[in-house]
């Protein structure tokens, strides 16, 4: 019992001199104080750079110029995953521009934004004045993705 116990420890706690003599490609063994320091999903960031997405940055720039939003935030439309980058997006905008308009004519002007850029139909912004912020609150506080 002592023994094998003892076997354990020191395939769980190498010392240096036993984890320099491992060979390369073995993993390290799991131990606490790793655990420990490293957050959870530490393996899972986001390591590579933005693909240029010029239809996307035109797109932000004519609805920023021609709306005034209070708040927008677009992206790439991921459900059509990344055989059509650049082509698709979604997102949400609050603009005082809004105010007093219905839901079509809100949708109607962030279509003719879209439309100078050549990108009518595939912008999808949820839209509302800033006296319906209420309604979108929780969608700007949801995390958006790193494709900005």
């Amino acid at each position: 019992g002592a023994e094998a116990s003892a076997g354990r420890i020191a395939v769980f706690a190498p010392t240096p001199a036993a984890a320099a003599s491992r060979p390369l490609g073995t993993p390290r063994p799991p131990t606490i104080a790793r655990s420990l320091s490293e957050p959870f999903g530490a393996r899972a960031y986001h390591k590579f750079a933005k693909p240029p997405s010029p239809n996307l940055d035109n797109i932000r720039r004519v609805i920023s110029e021609k709306l005034t939003p209070i708040y927008f935030y677009a992206r790439n439309n991921l459900i059509f995953t990344n055989w059509v980058w650049d082509m698709h997006f979604v997102g949400v905008i609050c603009s005082p521009k809004f105010e007093g308009k219905t839901h079509k004519e809100m949708n109607a002007m962030v279509e003719e934004c879209c439309e100078a850029v050549g990108m009518k139909g595939r912008v999808k912004l949820i839209c509302h004045p800033p006296s319906r912020w209420h309604m979108m609150r929780r969608r700007a506080r949801k995390r958006w993705y790193l494709d900005m």
